[in-house]
């Protein structure tokens, strides 16, 4: 039986799931950024960082192949719930723990472990659904609204965050109550919304775990244009981390001169920056349909994201300002080089088998971000910041001039599409449904 294409209610639903899940995105944005500064506090230590992204990020990473495989066999609509509801309880404990003033950093990157393991679930359940839920034709515009209102959320969140330190003296324990409540908001339209089930054909013999997870990763290899995207991806996910892991110390350092209420507020506004400048890009693409190339968008997003680096590394000590257009730079990345990714996968992978081949995708292209962080922690523990920036930034735009060049990186849209159509012309058959709503 085929899955049937989404259609103007499946993509109403998706809405009144999408507001949800912003709601909830807002309070974390918020109590992170409050958690990041209490860690910089705490511990004044880029190791630290460092090992509280590899914690949390490296959780995620390890877990996304095990749940893309889980997803697909599971209602994705309970695995979203269940996902929220456990969120929630850890930031509770969280809440505790700082009540009853016995918190310490490893608490904190306990949680940050687990938090990781279960946002694995929770973001393949929710990725998977949108090829479902939305038509085809709006699926690059929909990717592009959900970044520009991403963009909006994480604009203001670490404005807020800063202010809500500042306001509640750095009391977590109140703070984090915060994340909580935008958790329950998020359960309740994922409750009252419907998902469509993916439909499969009856198998008499199950397939296993080892296999499913074979299939997606089958999938990929035998569509060289993917593995083209994903190797620029994965040395994209090591050379640009550091940004996020130093920045706080970078602020206090470089800019603030070890003034923390500066720091702090010149940290909130920095972030805000990145957000509302991917907020821009998110609103070009949203508009503009994307590139008629997709590539070009990878490309040119992944380029800006170094290029902002590289001016991070070269800002003079206490010009803000000059700080301030690098992280501009960096903020267009995610939306333009992301959108047009996700854009290119949505289309080529049939929707029973988004899970595992999405997890598999993020497996590969994000594995070496855990290792990002953890590096930044430890060589800034030995170099300056900004020389790793500079030297970070100057060899991921090597790599993309490079493979931009010498490698079949800019035709790889056309290779993808030679694929698909003499697959149509083998497989005319009604019961496939491979090419039907990626």
């Amino acid at each position: 039986m085929n899955q049937l294409e989404p259609d103007k209610r499946t993509f109403r639903h998706y809405l009144i799931f999408w507001g949800g899940q912003l709601a909830s995105l807002a309070g974390t944005n918020i109590v992170n950024f409050s958690l990041v500064w209490w860690i910089t506090i705490q511990t004044g230590s880029a190791f630290f960082l460092g090992i509280s992204a590899f914690f949390a990020f490296g959780s995620f990473i390890l877990i996304t192949p095990i749940a893309g495989v889980l997803v697909d066999r599971w209602s994705r609509k309970k695995v979203i719930i269940v996902a929220d509801s456990i969120l929630a309880m850890l930031s509770l404990i969280l809440v505790i723990l700082f009540f009853l003033g016995i918190t310490n950093i490893t608490h904190v990157l306990l949680i940050q472990l687990v938090g990781g393991m279960v946002g694995a679930f929770h973001a393949t359940a929710v990725q998977a659904i949108i090829p479902i839920m939305v038509p085809r034709k709006h699926l690059t515009r929909m990717n592009s609204l959900n970044y520009f209102a991403t963009a909006f959320v994480q604009t203001i969140g670490p404005a807020i965050g800063a202010l809500v330190f500042l306001i509640f003296l750095g009391d977590m324990a109140r703070i984090l109550f915060i994340d909580i409540g935008t958790y329950l908001i998020a359960i309740f339209p994922a409750i009252l919304v419907t998902i469509p089930a993916i439909q499969k054909k009856v198998q008499e013999d199950k397939p296993s775990f080892r296999e499913e997870f074979a299939e997606g990763l089958t999938f990929i290899r035998s569509r060289s244009g993917l593995l083209t995207l994903l190797s620029v991806f994965t040395l994209a996910n090591f050379f640009l981390p550091p940004i996020f892991v130093l920045l706080p110390l970078y602020t206090t350092i470089n800019l603030a001169f070890l003034n923390l209420d500066l720091a702090v507020v010149y940290l909130g506004i920095l972030m805000s920056l990145q957000s509302a400048s991917m907020m821009i890009a998110s609103a070009i693409m949203m508009v503009s349909g994307g590139f008629k190339r997709n590539v070009i968008g990878v490309v040119l997003g992944l380029f800006l994201g170094a290029l902002g680096m590289v001016i991070l590394a070269l800002t003079p000590v206490g010009l803000f300002w000059v700080a301030a257009l690098g992280i501009v730079l960096v903020g267009f990345t995610l939306p333009v080089a992301n959108v047009s990714s996700q854009t290119i996968w949505q289309k080529v992978v049939p929707p029973e088998k988004m899970g595992r081949v999405f997890s598999v995708r993020l497996t590969i292209a994000q594995f070496t971000g855990p290792f990002a962080f953890l590096a930044a922690g430890i060589l800034a523990e030995i170099f300056s910041i900004p020389l790793i920036f500079l030297f970070f930034g100057s060899i991921m735009i090597s790599f993309l001039l490079l493979t931009w060049v010498f490698t079949g990186l800019r035709h790889v849209e056309e290779k993808l599409e030679k694929h698909e159509i003499g697959k149509d012309e083998v497989q005319d058959q009604p019961e496939s449904d491979s090419n039907s709503g990626a």
